[in-house]
């Protein structure tokens, strides 16, 4: 029985004997990473073909990780563990989409309406920042409706009307009141060309992942990629605001990022830790991902790439003084003392570098990895975990993590770990220090002869920059309300776009190339 099999199976049998989670989800694919998330706060995989989504490059089947989630413990001044956290779902669920009520609740009403992820797109933006004036009909549906505080127009799955009275998705506050008012020119506010937000919290409907006692956290997630025609294009960024929502201050709180994370063909991997960057990486355990299963679909094949988990913002950092992190494990996929968590005491031992039965994993340092330690290669499981930190009843912290992907690192004995490391740089900087935002004003036309044709056009547009390209250049097309329609990458003199199932109309196309944005039109038949 294969892996995919393995976890639709688990999957049926939780939704057969316990209120069925949602299968709402969407994805960051604005640049070099097809990244999907799920509203219970699982990323990664599409949970209605149960197939890995985090696609490397972003219009293939190959994918650099399989399953990611987060966990979180903590302890209350009594001493009792309060626990939530996510694997597969096979032995239950403890996250809901949806923010918790006055008492720290979420009911399973509340859950279906907020079952959502919201979706918008820079060009949105700028669309919207370009008209003269904001009505109902000619406001972007991504900003008429973003979840901001007080936002009268904010819907929820299947269209619901949404109140909101706590501060949730972030918007440019214009005249300082604190509440979103979309007509009124504000917008949603976010790093990058893209960005998805929803909220999912660990008091709803189940508990039944750990068992344990929940925390009563309230977790937003604003997940933003950029499209610059730069190395940070092979990045995503996950910022978590994690609120406590309940009337306990816990201490020696701690957050995990828990992956299995399957490069490609998921029985030749290996990890390595870089400690000074706060990351965890996979790569291949040899230079032909996939070759002794055959080649299966899915697998890299020679020169696989490498990705990296770097935790970018922490409590208690200072400046470019970054407290360290807690631990880093790796489990394996069986019932050993060193196999898959079944129990609240497992995970909150995993969180701690320790085995199921208390005793610790061995002490890794930043010179760590499997390739140097010869290790058999396999299926990697990996928790990676912040140190500790405090979190006061009503209290809230932001916790940022990116996920990098390096295309040339290839495989062991020749693993070359140090551009993984670079884009990891390259993702802490423009967290810190984010760059200009491409806005309207940014589109270039004069000195440049973009090309797009033919024009009217049926089922194919070509797109020609009309100028020498140093490298991988991209291609957004965007109907009349500024929203992204299609996209393409590509390499030398001529981008070729499907455009066969747009309806007739007038098109705009954008490029970046070489770290110059360009624009024209067409018409399509």
């Amino acid at each position: 029985m294969n892996k995919l099999l393995t976890f639709c199976l688990c999957l049926g049998f939780m939704a057969a004997n316990a209120q069925s989670p949602f299968l709402t989800r969407d994805s960051l694919n604005i640049n070099r990473i097809n990244a999907m998330a799920l509203v219970h706060g699982d990323m990664w995989y599409d949970p209605i073909t149960y197939a890995p989504h985090c696609k490397f490059p972003p219009d293939t089947k190959k994918n650099v990780g399989f399953v990611s989630s987060v966990w979180l413990g903590g302890y209350d001044n009594t001493g009792a563990i309060h626990m939530a956290a996510q694997t597969y779902r096979q032995d239950g669920n403890d996250y809901w989409p949806g923010p918790l009520d006055a008492t720290g609740a979420l009911s399973l009403a509340t859950s279906t309406d907020w079952a959502k992820i919201w979706k918008v797109n820079r060009s949105e933006v700028n669309y919207f920042l370009s008209l003269p004036s904001h009505t109902i009909t000619n406001t972007p549906a991504s900003i008429l409706t973003w979840p901001g505080k007080g936002n009268a127009n904010a819907t929820g799955n299947g269209g619901v009307s949404l109140t909101i009275s706590n501060d949730m998705a972030p918007f440019k506050d214009l005249n300082g009141d604190g509440i979103y008012q979309p007509l009124n020119g504000e917008y949603p506010d976010f790093p990058g060309e893209q960005a998805l937000w929803w909220v999912f919290s660990d008091n709803g409907p189940t508990h039944t992942q750990t068992n344990g006692a929940p925390l009563k956290a309230e977790i937003q997630v604003l997940a933003y990629g950029y499209n610059r025609g730069t190395l940070i294009d092979y990045a995503v960024f996950y910022d978590y605001t994690i609120i406590n929502r309940s009337a306990l201050n816990y201490n020696n709180m701690r957050m995990s990022v828990w992956s299995d994370v399957d490069l490609g063909y998921y029985l030749d991997d290996y990890i390595a830790v870089d400690s000074a960057r706060r990351m965890g990486i996979v790569y291949n355990a040899n230079n032909d991902d996939g070759a002794a299963a055959g080649h299966p679909t899915g697998s890299y094949g020679a020169n696989p790439p490498a990705s990296g988990v770097a935790i970018l913002r922490f409590p208690g950092d200072v400046g470019s003084t970054l407290v360290p992190m807690g631990s880093f494990v790796s489990y394996e996929n069986s019932p050993a003392v060193n196999g898959n968590p079944v129990s609240i005491s497992d995970f909150n031992y995993y969180m701690h570098g320790q085995k199921r039965d208390g005793t610790p994993f061995p002490i890794i340092d930043d010179s760590w990895d499997e390739c140097a330690s010869s290790n058999p290669a396999g299926d990697r499981r990996v928790v990676q975990t912040t140190g500790d930190f405090s979190l006061a009843a009503g209290e809230k912290v932001h916790i940022v993590i990116a996920l990098v992907v390096d295309s040339n690192a290839n495989g062991c004995p020749s693993v070359d770990l140090g551009g993984v490391k670079t884009i990891a740089d390259t993702a802490r900087n423009t967290f810190t220090n984010p760059p200009p935002t491409l806005g309207a004003s940014s589109v270039v036309t004069a000195n440049h002869t973009l090309r797009v044709y033919p024009s009217p056009a049926g089922s194919m547009v070509y797109v020609s920059p009309g100028t020498a390209v140093s490298g991988v250049w991209y291609v957004s097309v965007l109907d009349v309300m500024g929203r992204i329609a299609a996209t393409a990458t590509a390499t030398g003199t001529q981008a070729s776009i499907d455009i066969s199932i747009l309806p007739p109309g007038t098109y705009a196309v954008r490029c970046i190339v070489d770290d110059k944005v360009l624009s024209s039109r067409f018409v399509k038949e």
